[in-house]
């Protein structure tokens, strides 16, 4: 074994050579993949080795496999590994026991004491696992469901079965990743509702305190009545009609000017708090649309590229704060726009992500080209390219161009949808707006029924 890696907690990858030639021997104590078999599947290792394949590669590394032994009928296999430390041979035995979620890896000494496993089990366990203690017998197993692995007659079993568990494993890990982005979406969505909250909250306080500024003009007014030590007034109110009264409670500590000044300055900051919110608000309440349009995308992914593209646009927008990850393989990235062409032959473009929707805004469309989007929902921008034959433009193209619209929308299931177009001179990305979000000076509307294809 001349290199051991634990690309994830439950897996292990031994570089092997036989027959001449250097193999991947994978070792999975997966819950439901737990296997062993030749690979030529290319797996991602950390930098730092994890606890277990630090240990094996200080145990094991180089050391040559003298055996494989199957009990049969039981889904344990014993690799039995002999090498030379100072001078003198040692054995072990790596002990790979297959058994759905009791799924193990475990090395032992000759005599079958345990030196480390992939997964300990303390004593006081059904049955103990740690270093130290002798490897009791696996209790029998309940029976498991077995994988049906189909090969091809051109295949080896080892082929085939690295097929199928790749293809199990990316489905899997597609799954999981999903799930992980959607979690992100949705917290950001709850922070940004708490905030928002928040904010309306203060905006309401600060608007109360605008009254601060009529209580001043009635004290202003009733000045020649105010005397150091008042802990209130009753003014004449001459802000209504007709006049009547209201109590106006002062500061006793305080003299007449400063009495008056202090209901200034409360208005005054009043009127500065309610300014700088009315500026955050809008904010966020554009992140929530933001996002909104973030979550229409992860419920519209199909492809590990599509999930790429969602994953990179959290980590650009800082939802998702990680080191960079090594790019998609170029057939695994998604196209960022789906392109169709009418019945009357005009080129349509549909974007699958924000950066898709930046793409069609940003870069392909032209002044006479026509602009669409889902009204007042979460969706894709779709464009029609009138390359110079905007006066040919038919109303068949501009229903077929909106139905595509409505379709890569938050209401595809929706019997009829209303769809806004114009000319993409009326649309604008404003400086620093997150992907996707645009204005739009002037539009028209239509509603259609949603469709997948022209």
């Amino acid at each position: 074994m001349s290199r051991i890696h634990e690309p994830d907690e439950r897996t292990l990858v031994f570089k092997v050579f036989t027959r001449g030639k250097t193999e991947e021997l994978v070792i999975s104590a997966h819950p439901r993949f737990s296997r062993i078999h030749l690979s030529s599947r290319e797996f991602i290792n950390p930098e730092v080795p994890p606890r277990f394949a630090a240990y094996l590669r200080s145990r094991i590394l180089n050391a040559r496999i003298e055996s494989f032994e199957q009990a049969k009928g039981e889904r344990i296999v014993r690799i039995r590994l002999i090498k030379k430390i100072d001078g003198e041979w040692s054995a072990f035995g790596l002990i790979i026991e297959l058994t759905g979620k009791s799924s193990n890896i475990i090395l032992c000494d000759a005599e079958g004491v345990v030196l480390d496993a992939l997964r300990h089990f303390a004593p006081g366990s059904a049955r103990e696992v740690c270093p130290g203690v002798a490897l009791p017998p696996l209790p029998p197993p309940p029976p498991m469901k077995e994988e049906p692995i189909e090969k091809k007659d051109d295949e080896t079993w080892n082929e085939a079965a690295d097929k199928f568990y790749s293809a199990l494993l990316d489905e899997e890990g597609l799954t999981l990743e999903k799930n992980r982005l959607r979690r992100v979406i949705t917290e950001a969505v709850k922070k940004a509702e708490r905030k928002l909250k928040n904010l309306k909250g203060d905006e309401s306080r600060a608007g109360e305190g605008l009254q601060y500024e009529r209580l001043g003009e009635i004290l202003a007014s009733n000045y020649n009545k105010l005397k150091r030590g008042m802990k209130e007034i009753e003014a004449d109110d001459y802000t209504v009609h007709p006049p009547g009264k209201v109590v106006i409670r002062l500061d006793e500590k305080l003299g007449p000017k400063e009495n008056l000044e202090k209901l200034f300055k409360r208005a005054k900051r009043a009127k500065t708090a309610l300014s700088l919110l009315r500026g955050r608000i809008p904010e966020v309440e554009k992140e929530l649309e933001y996002l909104a349009s973030l979550m229409y995308e992860w419920e519209s992914i199909e492809t590990k590229g599509d999930l790429s593209e969602l994953k990179d646009e959290l980590m650009k927008e800082g939802y998702i704060k990680e080191k960079g990850v090594a790019a998609p393989k170029e057939e695994e990235r998604a196209t960022p726009v789906r392109r169709y062409t009418s019945t009357d032959g005009f080129e349509i473009l549909c974007g699958k992500s924000g950066a898709g929707n930046d793409l069609i805004v940003k870069e392909y469309a032209k002044d006479e080209d026509i602009w669409f989007h889902a009204a007042k929902i979460p969706g894709s921008h779709v464009l029609i390219k009138t390359a110079g034959r905007a006066k040919e433009l038919t109303k068949k193209t501009i229903e077929e161009a909106a139905s595509i619209c409505a379709y890569h929308s938050k209401a595809r299931e929706a019997g009829k949808v209303e769809v806004i177009y114009t000319e993409a001179r009326n649309v604008k990305k404003p400086r620093g707006a997150k992907p996707g979000m645009v204005t739009v000076r002037e539009y028209k509307s239509i509603v259609v029924r949603p469709r997948a294809e022209v």
